[in-house]
């Protein structure tokens, strides 16, 4: 079938050039949409890093807290030191029994400052005070210990929400430059087609003839060029 002409540009021309315009018109189309924004699950995903980082940074700031905590106790224990309120315990306790015995010695109508045997049942006594002492520095460090194990804990709980966020941000860029690929693959992909049909259309025809007509065409009048190129474009369709 023979190649009509209206008003100086061939249908093949004038159809190459509305493909080339629309081409480039969908290529600026997508440049200016750019990559677009990743799906919601991917946003909802990286909208609760804050969070996440939040409640992992507090809670490793209080498992580090109980370690320290932990480790003073054990400190303390093996100093063999008491805490202000176990030694008020233990010095309770002692005065109470020395008490005991003296109110004993006073029943038996003996003066214990003057009583040799009061030197065993104060020396019992102490047997007895240090008894408690000990037991209260065995409850330190099973304090110690508690408070080393929660701390650890807590840390590790901490150190889940941090990763959590982590892997939220990673998954969030991964999906992003997978997207920007396929984003850069697609305009790569529309240039090669317009640049394939521009050089099928300049070798079919001269690219003076893609051109230089629409042009003589132009200068005799723009209305024919309008016509020619909507008419030309329904046959080259």
């Amino acid at each position: 079938m023979s190649d009509t002409s209206f008003g100086g540009i061939t249908g093949s021309q004038a159809a190459g050039a509305g493909v080339l315009g629309l081409g480039a018109l969908g290529i600026g189309s997508m440049i200016a949409q750019g990559p677009g924004n990743l799906p919601p699950a991917f946003q909802e995903l990286t909208a609760n890093v804050p969070g996440l980082e939040a409640q992992g940074a507090q809670t490793y700031g209080q498992g580090q807290s109980l370690v320290e905590q932990g480790q003073s106790a054990l400190s303390m224990a093996q100093a063999g030191q008491l805490t202000p309120e176990q030694q008020a315990q233990v010095q309770t306790y002692g005065t109470g029994l020395t008490n005991q015995a003296r109110q004993m010695y006073s029943n038996m109508g003996v003066n214990p400052d003057q009583d040799t045997s009061f030197l065993s049942t104060t020396a019992n006594i102490d047997t007895q005070v240090n008894a408690m002492a000990q037991q209260q520095i065995q409850s330190t460090i099973q304090l110690g210990l508690g408070e080393l194990s929660g701390g650890n804990s807590l840390i590790s709980e901490g150190l889940g929400f941090e990763n959590a966020a982590n892997q939220a941000l990673l998954q969030a860029g991964q999906a992003q430059i997978q997207q920007d690929q396929q984003y850069s693959s697609s305009l790569t992909g529309a240039f090669g087609a317009i640049g394939s049909l521009f050089g099928s259309v300049v070798g079919k025809n001269g690219i003076g003839s893609l051109f230089g007509s629409a042009g003589g065409a132009a200068a005799s009048g723009g209305s024919d060029v309008v016509d020619a190129l909507g008419e030309a474009a329904l046959v080259g369709l």
